[in-house]
């Protein structure tokens, strides 16, 4: 007997280990196909939404299906149909470099014009995992449960486990697997660990009993919860909706913060999941002291959304009492040379972890108030854990694209911070309410009604005090312009990064002028990125130029220049916006040149910085071969130069190639690159006119042109790259992961 429950012990321990590992695959899996499928739906937060959306809609259709399922199975049954499910997200993951990139990206791609057929596509691209990935809790519960008491305490270290290996899997993935060896070869070590796991289960199942499903088990499977559970499913809902509308907003604060560079997003989901998971374990380890699972659930939602809005109000006062930096946006803290750590864990200490770890203390709660029969375990752990997932996949769609849109991130923290507020009522509702829960009802209340709104938040976040300054801010971004008293010069900063100045930056006007002025006929010209204006505007500086199409990802950043032009200022943004040849257009770059069918002269990127998040996509081999088939005969792609990498992942695309340093001119014919020629064009009185109109130094510019390097680099073959970024592996992006 003793025998027997040392092995019970030890199959236990051993599960839980398992389902630990399968936690961290899924995680890496996520951050990879993130990626992946963002290339066909899109590289802007709409696309980004739609694929987490999409992710978890997968998860909660395959809870459901288990839990449904589980109930009719033995515990042996149950251990192998969870092994079954890990062998068929380790082959899928194996095919999906192929399917996501080569058949959803490269053959779909037209058809990513409709919102709706995106998510479509994508959800039924990520079904047949994320359907298995849901259905192991279920299964794996009903597998380790043999007595309904204690039932909750063990499905909360189950889950609780599980979580912390997601938290792993995310900071392993994101911080080094993929920035070391590229997003396909990190989902083949995702595969890998999904068959371990599934071997793992294999040889646990064969020592347990076939026959220890009950007749009473069989004829009740079948059945739909009690009202119970759909009551607190419905609770469930919310909370999972909370949560995960409170990471939208922790994406957009913390983003900023850190200037959105590729490791942001992972920084922040690791954090949300060990705090997550921690709450899991301590609420699987005291659950058995709640006397009133509801109202504790109550007091829980109360209390993680209280911490989640002081986290917020703590960096806003922290910048405004000197406690914390006032100039977060002009000061690296995630640079390989100026990295904070300190700074960077104390930001996620206080803004992510309290209201994370609350809100996994809460899951066990619910467990122990729907667990009532060994019978249905399978189908109420199913039926909470669909509620939840839903619920999550409402809270990533309405608040990245509805709440963000409609009321920004103050408003929309204000929005969670009134549902947080509710579950306080509740709570205190009654004659068994808490006394002290009047402490978080308060600091809701507190922020309902004095939490800054989100001019002032963000005026504040970047470091601006009197200063005059426009904040526009929408699903797509985050854009803030701080200009002098006289409205004519100014910084704009987007998503945290300073990009560029008014009046129009030299360097800008010289990347913009530098292709129309070097190709014979520039009739057609795109430029991707807008800034401030300056690289499109001086795009439009040959008068043989008839057409100027610009896309910018960033919404805001177009509403602040036409609000700017509106009343009087901005003198460079208002004449590009008010050119007739100027068409500005909001998409993702990439997304719109693929859908083009235009064949322009001129093509040219003012590109993000490229350790920014998602820079690989504009500096990637693929991304230069887009381009080369979007340009006429002879036409000409320019974009700056910031790593060797990228100069060398250039030359292997493009044969004709000149660097007019810091400038890179691509081609398919020889470059007809002419210092004459261009100090003529300068000199004429129509392009003088153009230049005066914005208050460009015309001999400033003048001067860049005639002291600008010139090298020829390629001379009618392309030089292929050692170590280029590519779709798959944009190594630039991941800088921490290299010297």
């Amino acid at each position: 007997m003793k025998s027997g429950l040392q092995s019970d012990r030890v199959r236990q321990t051993t599960l839980f280990g398992l389902f630990f590992l399968s936690g961290a695959a899924a995680l890496i899996y996520q951050t990879a196909w993130h990626r992946l499928l963002g290339l066909f739906a899109g590289a802007d937060t709409i696309a980004a939404a739609l694929v987490v959306g999409a992710f978890l809609l997968g998860l909660g259709i395959g809870s459901l299906a288990a839990g449904l399922y589980a109930d009719r199975l033995s515990r042996r049954a149950a251990l192998i149909a969870f092994a079954v499910c890990e062998v068929g997200i380790a082959l899928f993951a194996v095919l999906s470099p192929w399917l996501y990139y080569d058949v959803i990206y490269r053959e779909l791609l037209p058809l990513a014009e409709s919102r709706g057929v995106i998510f479509a596509i994508v959800f039924a691209g990520l079904l047949w995992p994320t359907f298995l990935m849901g259905c192991s809790l279920p299964f794996l519960s009903k597998a380790i449960v043999s007595q309904i008491a204690g039932s909750a305490q063990l499905i909360g270290w189950l889950y609780g486990l599980n979580t912390l290996g997601a938290g792993v899997g995310a900071f392993f993935g994101g911080w080094y697997l993929i920035g070391t060896v590229g997003f396909d070869k990190a989902v083949y070590v995702g595969a890998l660990i999904n068959l371990v796991v599934a071997m793992g289960g294999l040889l646990l199942a064969r020592g347990l009993d076939m026959g220890d499903a009950s007749p009473l088990t069989r004829a009740k499977a079948s059945e739909t919860a009690d009202g119970v559970v759909w009551r607190w499913s419905l609770l469930v809902f919310i909370s999972g909706f909370l949560i995960v509308a409170l990471q939208i907003v922790w994406y957009r604060l913390i983003g900023v913060l850190l200037q959105s560079n590729g490791y942001s997003f992972s920084l922040v989901l690791t954090v949300f999941l060990l705090g997550d998971a921690a709450g899991l374990m301590v609420g699987a380890r005291v659950i058995d002291r709640i006397a009133d699972p509801r109202r504790f659930f109550f007091l829980m939602q109360s209390v993680a959304t209280a911490l989640a809005l002081a986290g917020a109000w703590f960096i806003y006062l922290g910048i405004g009492a000197g406690i914390l930096p006032a100039t977060f946006v002009d000061r690296d803290i995630m640079g390989p040379n100026t990295a904070n750590p300190a700074l960077i864990l104390l930001l996620l200490a206080i803004v992510v972890l309290p209201a994370s770890f609350i809100m996994g203390f809460s899951f066990p709660v619910v467990q122990k108030a729907v667990q009532r029969d060994l019978d249905r375990l399978g189908s109420r752990v199913g039926f909470v854990q669909l509620a939840n997932i839903v619920g999550n996949s409402m809270g990533s769609l309405v608040a990245g694209l509805l709440l963000l849109d409609l009321a920004g991130t103050a408003g929309t923290l204000k929005l969670l911070v009134a549902i947080g507020l509710a579950f306080a009522a509740l709570q205190l509702a009654g004659p068994r309410a808490t006394r002290w829960a009047w402490l978080p009802a308060g600091v809701l209340a507190a922020g309902l009604l004095f939490f800054p709104g989100g001019e002032a938040f963000w005026r504040r976040l970047h470091g601006l005090t009197s200063e005059i300054a426009i904040v526009a801010e929408d699903k797509t971004g985050l854009s803030l312009l701080k200009l002098t008293d006289d409205w004519e010069k100014g910084r704009l900063y987007i998503q945290g990064h300073s990009q560029s100045s008014l009046p129009f930056d030299t360097v800008h006007m010289f990347l913009g002028a530098i292709g129309p002025l070097t190709h014979s006929a520039p009739k057609r010209v795109l430029v991707i990125g807008s800034g401030t204006g300056g690289t499109p505007y001086a795009a439009g500086l040959n008068p043989a130029t008839d057409k100027v199409r610009v896309i910018e990802i960033v919404e805001p950043v177009i509403k602040i220049l036409r609000d700017c032009a509106y009343r009087g200022g901005c003198t460079g943004a208002n004449e590009l916006l008010s050119d007739r040849r100027s068409e500005v257009v909001v998409a993702d770059g990439r997304h719109a040149l693929a859908l083009d069918p235009t064949h322009y002269d001129v093509i040219e990127a003012d590109a993000i910085l490229p350790k920014s998040a998602l820079s690989g996509l504009l500096n990637s081999r693929e991304f230069f071969e887009q381009v080369r088939a979007k340009l006429a005969p002879g036409g000409i792609y320019v974009q700056w130069a910031p790593t060797k990498r990228s100069v060398a992942t250039f030359r292997s695309v493009f044969p004709y190639v000149t660097m007019v340093h810091p400038a890179m001119l691509g081609s398919d014919r020889p470059i007809p690159y002419s210092r004459e020629k261009i100090a003529a064009l300068l000199a004429r009185p129509d392009v003088t006119a153009h230049l005066n109109a914005a208050r460009i130094d015309q001999t400033e510019l003048a001067k860049w042109f005639e002291d600008k390097k010139i090298e020829v680099l390629n001379d009618g073959a392309t030089v292929p790259a050692p170590s280029p970024n590519t779709d798959f592996f944009p190594r630039d992006e991941y800088y921490l992961n290299r010297p």
